[in-house]
């Protein structure tokens, strides 16, 4: 027998947001991300786009993608 029931199906209005994560316009490529505060938030994480124009949150999947015509001035 299996080790545990499969999990159920993902509600659709949950499956929205991992589909369509939420896209931030960042003015420089380091940003910090709080999952949109409240209790529907996480605790404060800071990335580093690097070489890269954007980075998502490990946390809530946010993409932060650099703004057209932005650059990274506090290096």
């Amino acid at each position: 027998p299996p080790a545990s029931d499969p999990a159920p199906p993902i509600p659709e209005t949950q499956r929205k947001y991992m589909d369509n994560p939420e896209g931030v316009f960042a003015a420089t490529k380091k940003v910090a991300c709080d999952g949109g505060g409240g209790a529907l938030g996480h605790p404060v994480v800071f990335y580093d786009m690097g070489e890269a124009d954007s980075v998502e949150c490990l946390y809530c999947d946010r993409r932060f993608v650099l703004a057209p015509g932005a650059g990274d001035h506090d290096h």
